[in-house]
């Protein structure tokens, strides 16, 4: 069978030697990138941050609507994170892992796309919500539905699994698919993600900015529209040339193999950020590393904007369902 680029997207291109079988691999070390030793040492550190931090929004803290796309976007995170690093490791191990078994490295490459793709989709749906509790506050406050975070966040993650079991179905396994229908889905991912997603991403991003600076009001939630900005700008800066790069240049890795490395490092420096990034926006200055994680994350997701509800012990809490 022949390995097409998308199989072996995640850690080489679109030869792979673990199906080759005859390939030489006495000089394989030679090849392997630097960029590719980063990747290995740093998405351990982003899955057990992820890990953490999910173990702390599902346990140790009341939710909200946004924690509710946090604890998704967390999840996105580690299935990446812990993809990508047993792909490299077996890349630098000359394919030893998966040798013979050609079904376990597609299947990891594919969830890698699965859930680079639902964090696509949930930080737009982070944006784009938290934009309307701005240009709508009475609306979120009195007729937002409950489980509108955990409804969308499960749509997202079905919309997610259909995108990449078709990019697979056409792209990677397309033994029966001719080129041409390759390209229809190629279209069609760039077209959902660079004119449909990121545009909303973009545009809520800058609306939300903007009504900021305009209302004082706003001012006492902060830091939950600085996690939000600085959680979009790493991901456009760090996640989005990776797509680019895939969807454009697929065809071209043995010129852009360097490029295509990069772009993996980036998309795992990405995952592995947002938690420190939810870390330095929710701590304080003067006690920075001195506060309980569970304070600090609870300062950083605190949504003024929602209505609070008395429980039974006189706390206000606003609890939200996670699919």
């Amino acid at each position: 069978m022949e390995q097409s680029n998308g199989t072996s997207f995640s850690v080489e291109g679109p030869t792979n030697t673990s199906i080759g079988g005859n390939a030489s691999r006495g000089d394989h070390h030679w090849e392997i990138p630097i960029m590719h030793w980063f990747i290995v040492s740093i998405s351990p550190l982003g899955f057990v941050e992820n890990g953490v931090l999910l173990w702390f929004l599902c346990f140790r803290m009341n939710r909200n609507p946004f924690t509710v796309y946090i604890t998704h976007l967390s999840i996105a995170d580690i299935s990446l994170l812990f993809c990508i690093f047993i792909l490299a490791v077996d890349y630098a191990l000359e394919f030893e892992l998966t040798s013979g078994y050609y079904y376990t490295s597609t299947t990891l490459s594919v969830t890698f796309m699965f859930g680079y793709n639902t964090g696509l989709y949930l930080l737009t749906a982070i944006s784009v919500e938290r934009c309307l509790s701005v240009l709508y506050p009475i609306w979120y406050r009195c007729h937002r539905p409950k489980h509108q975070s955990a409804f969308i966040c499960a749509l997202l993650w079905v919309l997610s699994c259909l995108v990449t079991t078709m990019e697979y179905v056409m792209c990677i396994e397309k033994v029966d698919h001719p080129e041409a229908h390759c390209r229809v889905v190629d279209i069609f991912i760039a077209t959902l993600s660079f004119l449909v997603f990121t545009p909303l991403m973009l545009v809520s991003s800058i609306i939300l900015v903007v009504k900021i600076h305009k209302s004082p009001g706003t001012s006492q939630s902060s830091k939950l529209y600085l996690v939000i900005m600085v959680t979009v700008i790493i991901f456009l800066i760090f996640a989005m040339p990776m797509r680019f790069l895939y969807l454009f240049f697929s065809e071209y890795w043995t010129t852009f193999r360097n490029l295509h490395h990069f772009s993996l490092l980036c998309c795992t420096i990405n995952s592995s950020a947002n938690p420190c990034i939810y870390f330095f926006v929710g701590s304080s200055r003067k006690k920075r590393f001195k506060e309980s994680l569970k304070v600090v994350l609870t300062r950083a997701f605190k949504d003024e904007t929602q209505p609070r509800h008395q429980d039974d012990s006189g706390n206000a809490t606003v609890v939200e369902t996670v699919v």
